[in-house]
């Protein structure tokens, strides 16, 4: 990961909601394994096969990172999947057109939780 990629799923994993422990916890071993085909940030991550399955109960986690419009990128969120109870994808939904080939700087990004 990059550090700016790092420091976005940081930052929505430093907020507390059920199964973040083991989200937190799989960090350490999570690489980039693909990127979205639209030309945006978002990636695919995977995780070491041993390390522990969070019990967040939905494929979203319940955590989005709201991102203020600006000079230089559009408004929009940063959503994290969970699949099988690993990290799976970190996606920048944007509301533009092209999208963003970059990530919005971390300042723009406000967290927040919600439950379904």
């Amino acid at each position: 990961m990059t550090q700016e990629e790092r420091a976005i799923l940081d930052l929505l994993l430093s907020i507390d909601f059920e199964g973040v422990a083991q989200l937190r916890e799989q960090v350490s071993s999570v690489l980039v394994t693909g990127k979205c085909d639209c030309g945006c940030p978002s990636i695919e991550l995977t995780v070491a096969p041993d390390v522990p399955r969070s019990t967040v109960p939905h494929r979203l986690a319940p955590v989005e990172g709201v991102v203020a419009p600006a000079a230089d990128g559009p408004p929009g969120e940063v959503i994290l999947f969970v699949d099988d109870g690993k990290l799976s994808y970190l996606e920048y939904v944007h509301y533009s057109d092209p999208p963003p080939s970059d990530w919005p700087a971390i300042e723009r990004i406000t967290v927040t939780t919600f439950q379904r």
